[in-house]
């Protein structure tokens, strides 16, 4: 990546930030999170309105307001603490991963990659998913995965080399289709976070957490067209460490009406993060605007 000589003075400035953030004890780290995390939940009224509105929809039936302003309190902690979690998970060795992750249900991935077609998996924005960095070295298999890259240079370019610094390849969203073929055709298994909203004529709309949202139909697309066995995959915080739980294969639905046959894909696949979600409420990013594409008017 060619940067200018300022944009190469603000890698350097990032990567050393971060990799000071790595040295920090994760309970000093917290205590610092903690306190960032609140100022950011006083100052920031956009995202504390939006996270209160969201919590209150999916959970108002059975939480008080009080729980409410708990939890999105909690999720803007886990956001800050991302800051020195992650720096320290790309650092960590993969002798040492058992100090500090669990792993459960990795038979699911490894029955799926034994069909020879590669392995389509996905996830969302639970837990900790910039740990998924270690997610070759858990697993003893080749995975890649798509992002969205960042506008800005500097940020791009060490979020991308530490991405890839465990053995994993990485795409950028825009023209990554052809990538994902290529990978998949190769046997390997490819990885997306698939929980964010999207514009209406790149998704279809299903229910989560009771309300329309609108949803990423390329993995169900991608499945039809493939005929790849579909996983699932989280990092979560759980008992002290990150747990990567790994979820069994999604049938995917295939009864030649494509138009129904995504709609119910996407619908399935999205369920599977809701019911994550509902397991570890806290540690999905409520504050994010997840419902901001709407249906037309009828």
């Amino acid at each position: 990546m060619k940067m200018t000589v300022m944009e190469t003075i603000a890698y350097r400035a990032i990567k050393a930030i971060f990799d000071t953030f790595a040295l920090i004890p994760p309970t000093v780290g917290e205590k610092i999170a903690l306190f960032v995390s609140k100022i950011w939940f006083a100052v920031d009224k956009r995202h504390r309105k939006v996270a209160i509105e969201n919590i209150t929809h999916a959970f108002g039936d059975r939480m008080t307001p009080r729980e409410i302003n708990r939890m999105a309190r909690k999720t803007f902690f886990y956001a800050t603490n991302m800051l020195f979690e992650t720096p320290r998970a790309y650092a960590w060795k993969s002798r040492d991963l058992s100090k500090h992750y669990t792993v459960t249900g990795l038979f699911h991935l490894l029955n799926a990659q034994m069909k020879g077609k590669g392995v389509l998996m996905f996830s969302g924005h639970v837990g900790n998913w910039e740990i998924s960095v270690q997610l070759n070295n858990l697993s003893g298999q080749q995975v890649c995965g798509v992002y969205r890259k960042l506008d800005y240079a500097p940020a791009e370019r060490y979020f991308h080399e530490k991405r890839e610094s465990q053995g994993s390849r990485l795409y950028p969203l825009k023209g990554a289709v052809h990538w994902i073929l290529h990978e998949l055709g190769r046997g390997n298994c490819m990885a997306m976070l698939i929980d964010q909203n999207v514009k209406r004529h790149q998704g279809v709309f299903i229910d989560f957490f009771g309300r329309k949202a609108c949803a990423n139909s390329g993995p169900a697309h991608l499945a039809l067209m493939t005929g790849v066995p579909v996983i699932p995959y989280f990092f979560v915080r759980e008992n002290g460490k990150y747990s990567l739980e790994v979820l069994p294969e999604v049938p995917v639905v295939n009864t030649g009406d494509i138009e129904k046959d995504v709609l119910v894909n996407t619908q399935n696949f999205n369920r599977v993060i809701e019911n994550m979600i509902r397991r570890y409420p806290d540690q999905w990013c409520w504050f994010y605007n997840r419902w901001k594409t709407q249906p037309l008017p009828d």
